[in-house]
Parts: C-alpha cells; sequence; structure tokens
C-alpha cells in the first residue's frame, strides 16, 4: 500500500471518532449553573410577574400562539384533571390535520408560579427518540416578583438513559435550544403584550 492510500485510510478511521467527539463537546446538552441535571435548556426574562407566566403556560390552547413547533395541544383527560394540573394528559400536534409528528406529555409536578414538569412520551414520526426524557418550565422572580425569568428544559428524570439515548440527545441538541430559544421569544412577547 502506497504512503498516499495510507494517509486517507487513516484519516476515514479518524473522521468518525473526530465526529462524535465534535457533537459530544460542542453539543448544547450539558449541566446548567442553575439546574441540578445535565439538560437542554434556554431562559428569557419577561417583564410580567411569575404568576402570569405560570397562568399563561397553563392552557393548552395558547400552544399554537407562542410554539414554532406545536400546532396545537389537545387535552386527553380534563373531564378527570384540569388544564396545567398534575394529572393533565396531553397530546400535541405539529399539524393541524393531526398526521405526523406528535407526542403525549403528563403532568406530573406543578409548584404555582414556580415549575411545572412534564413527562414526554407516546413519541410519533420523529428523526430520533428517547425514552424517559421530562420537560420542565421553571419561573424565577426578578426585581421583587415584577418580572420573571423563564426557563424551559429538557432532560432525563429517572434512571440513566443508554449510550445511544445520550449520543441523540447531544446530536439533536442544538435544534431543540433553537426551539426552546424561539418560543420563548414568543412567549415573551405575547405576555408583555398583553400587559
Amino acid at each position: 500500500m502506497n504512503k498516499r492510500r495510507k494517509i486517507i485510510l487513516r484519516t476515514l478511521l479518524i473522521l468518525p471518532f473526530v465526529a462524535v467527539l465534535a457533537v459530544w463537546l460542542l453539543s448544547r446538552y450539558k449541566t446548567h449553573d442553575n439546574l441540578p441535571y445535565k439538560t437542554i435548556a434556554a431562559s428569557v426574562e419577561i417583564n410580567a410577574p411569575p404568576d402570569s407566566v405560570f397562568a399563561y403556560l397553563g392552557h393548552s390552547e395558547k400552544a399554537g400562539e407562542w410554539s414554532v413547533f406545536v400546532h396545537h395541544i389537545s387535552t386527553l383527560n380534563s373531564d378527570s384533571f384540569a388544564d396545567g394540573t398534575v394529572g393533565c394528559r396531553r397530546r400535541c400536534f405539529c399539524r393541524e390535520d393531526e398526521t405526523g409528528t406528535q407526542w403525549d406529555e403528563l403532568i406530573t409536578e406543578v409548584v404555582p408560579g414556580k415549575r411545572r414538569q412534564l413527562s414526554i412520551y407516546h413519541l410519533v414520526d420523529f428523526e430520533m427518540t428517547a425514552e424517559g426524557l421530562y420537560t420542565e418550565q421553571i419561573y424565577t422572580p426578578l426585581d421583587g416578583g415584577k418580572r420573571c425569568r423563564l426557563t424551559l428544559s429538557l432532560f432525563y428524570k429517572n434512571g440513566n438513559p443508554g449510550v445511544w439515548d445520550i449520543f441523540k440527545t447531544h446530536l439533536s441538541s442544538w435544534k431543540a435550544e433553537s426551539i426552546f430559544e424561539r418560543n420563548l421569544a414568543n412567549i415573551k412577547r405575547n405576555i408583555e403584550q398583553q400587559r
């Protein structure tokens, strides 16, 4: 084998390793100062009290106003659990005709005006899926409660995700963070325009 072929072969063998390392090091799935778990997260400061922001995000029918990814959300058990409360199950649709990408959510924890946590399951028509994902809305009061920092996060709550799920999360972290950032900008605009 000539020298040039050896160099090409070595390069081809090293490239996948370098690509995986780059995905890992540049990932948006990481530890954040104010969160106790590794997550994909984004925040925005809103000129409204935490309770107002919390109430706005507790209404599933408003999702189409602020989400760049979800067209609408339907509650699945509103006869038993009020929208936005623990036990509420919701189905999120990316298309108006309810085909294609969709998933279900179960609201698992609610601390009014402070946080809302949701389990994500039954993912349909996603490029990549993972088990055990949770999302959280964290409302931090600013200026004595006159303003709020809203943080959206995506993380694994229970157990340890497998290596493949972690890799997929690192790989999709930029897209998830971008969606969070655009959603937060819309939430901020909508709430501040209502005031």
